[in-house]
């Protein structure tokens, strides 16, 4: 389960080796409505800065070139809304 918010791509290829056949790698926070600050509030305040975007970039960086180890499981994909 990764929940970082810094140094993504990194802590990705440091477990990649690690990885077989069946596991799960499971990233938290990648939709672009998270807010950098939790303290932020609502998406319509002034100021709110998004940072699911910046996840989700580092993610797809990471699998490219890698679609034939890891696949997205779509069952669980926004699962929790």
């Amino acid at each position: 389960m990764e929940d970082a918010h810094v140094n993504m791509v990194k802590v990705f290829e440091y477990f990649d080796p690690f990885t077989e056949p069946g596991d799960y790698l499971c990233v938290e926070d990648t939709h672009t409505g998270i807010p950098f600050d939790s303290n932020q509030g609502l998406k319509e305040m002034v100021g709110f800065t998004e940072t699911g975007l910046a996840k989700m970039n580092a993610l797809k960086k990471f699998l490219t070139g890698r679609s034939d180890k890891y696949l997205v499981d779509q069952r669980y994909t926004d699962f929790f809304g």
